[in-house]
């Protein structure tokens, strides 16, 4: 599935690609600040369980918020600095990073849940934790976010992050330059090493007759081939 990462030019070019890696968040990292507590929680022995669960994901699984759609003017606006920065765009395997890998659901209200004593675990189950995991509040559903988490298990001894490098469940395929972006296409492929598959790189304009962006077909996209293999 070909998802999508906006981020800042500095990040792109610095960090990303010359590294190879995507860095996990945490989620007490989120900008939500209703993430990890979808459920309504007027029930005090809900809000005390949720509280553990929350501690265990905070601690245990990293994650990165990709997005289906890179067309979006108020995704490059938000995420990747007012359309001066890069969208990267992967194949991340059907599996993703880790099985509980999927789309976020967007609701316009909090979820309801009862505490039933009379099933294990109150009747929290794999639904509940992947609710818990995948819902937000409709206001981001511009967003159409899909998460891949990861086990938080080496910490880089440098940074302190952690990180998830570039391979078969997360293949770098496109690279699209922000329209208000100055770097020249030619030299953002330079910074695109050579892997067992192609890469494209192009730059992204605003629409002629919509409200979204597309590939700016004047400007000669380049083609990263990939790496043969002896």
């Amino acid at each position: 599935m070909r998802l999508y990462y906006m981020t800042s030019h500095e990040v792109a070019t610095k960090y990303i690609l010359p590294e190879r890696r995507m860095k996990l968040s945490l989620f007490h990292e989120l900008n939500d600040p209703f993430e990890l507590q979808p459920y309504a929680l007027s029930d005090r022995d809900l809000r005390r369980i949720n509280r553990v669960i929350q501690g265990h994901f905070s601690s245990s699984k990293g994650l990165i918020c990709f997005s289906d759609n890179w067309r979006s003017p108020v995704m490059w606006a938000h995420y990747a600095n007012k359309h001066k920065g890069v969208c990267l765009g992967f194949d991340v395997a059907d599996s993703g990073l880790d099985p509980l890998a999927g789309p976020v659901v967007y609701n316009q209200e909090r979820l309801q849940f009862v505490l039933d004593q009379g099933k294990d675990l109150y009747g929290i189950d794999q639904e509940f934790i992947r609710e818990l995991l995948y819902t937000k509040a409709h206001e981001w559903a511009y967003e159409r976010e899909w998460r891949a988490m990861a086990d938080l298990k080496a910490k880089d001894a440098t940074t302190g992050f952690y990180y998830v490098d570039f391979g078969p469940q997360l293949r770098l395929r496109e690279v699209i330059l922000g329209a208000r972006n100055e770097m020249p296409v030619g030299q953002m492929g330079k910074l695109v090493k050579k892997s067992g598959y192609s890469v494209q790189v192009f730059r992204a304009r605003p629409a002629f007759q919509e409200f979204a962006m597309v590939r700016n077909k004047a400007i000669k996209a380049i083609n990263v081939p990939a790496l043969k293999l002896l």
